[in-house]
């Protein structure tokens, strides 16, 4: 018969019972300290579902349909969301094919929007482009056409724009101004001093009483 001893109590009459079993040659009965049967407790770790990458995909669609993204920019949210390497390069593929995702395309757009419209210098277009992670020869390829000429040109007019509001200021203050104005976008100092010449060209060092402040 099989019996279930506790192997925390210490009982006496148990001892004399098993010392008199042993002398009589008889087998001493072992302490069980677990029930038959059990299971015992495993930690199992925790299983993290498996991506969809149609879900990622559609959540990405969503996202071009409000602002375009670059092939690296694509990447690096796929796996972000969790998917592998290779999903995230068949998600990407399957974008492209359907004509979402085209990093030339982008490159125009910032051409268009940051020298075109903002008047950006070539430079720091450049360096929106490459901050999208724009392959670098399609960055050369998009602003090949813009030479030192067009870049003089555009800031030309870009500093008479801003003359035109700054009326009533002396000739260092406006040179001042329209320096760091043409500055901020990027322009190199030949550049700058070529564009403004003209708008500095009889004016007087002393203010005019019509000053505005902006």
């Amino acid at each position: 018969m099989v019996r279930f001893i506790d192997p925390n109590e210490n009982d006496p009459s148990d001892d004399e019972s098993s010392d008199s079993a042993a002398a009589e040659g008889g087998d001493k009965l072992a302490t069980v300290s677990y029930l038959p049967g059990a299971t015992a407790h495993r930690e199992f770790a925790e299983v993290t579902p498996e991506v969809d990458p149609e879900s990622v995909e559609a959540a990405l669609v969503k996202k071009l349909a409000r602002r375009a993204l670059s092939e690296s920019e694509i990447l690096s949210y796929g796996m972000g969301e969790g998917l592998t390497a290779h999903q995230a390069n068949s998600v990407l593929d399957h974008l492209r094919d359907l004509g979402y995702v085209d990093d030339r395309v982008l490159a125009e757009q910032l051409k268009h929007a940051l020298y075109e419209r903002k008047g950006q210098s070539k430079s720091v277009v450049a360096r929106a482009m490459s901050g999208r992670s724009i392959d670098r020869e399609i960055i050369d390829e998009v602003l090949d056409d813009i030479d030192s000429g067009d870049e003089l040109a555009a800031a030309t007019e870009l500093a008479a724009k801003r003359a035109s509001q700054l009326t009533g200021l002396d000739k260092q203050t406006l040179e001042r101004r329209l320096v760091g104005f043409l500055a901020r976008r990027g322009y190199p100092g030949t550049i700058v001093r070529e564009a403004i010449a003209p708008l500095l060209t009889g004016r007087s060092n002393s203010a005019s009483s019509t000053v505005r402040f902006r």
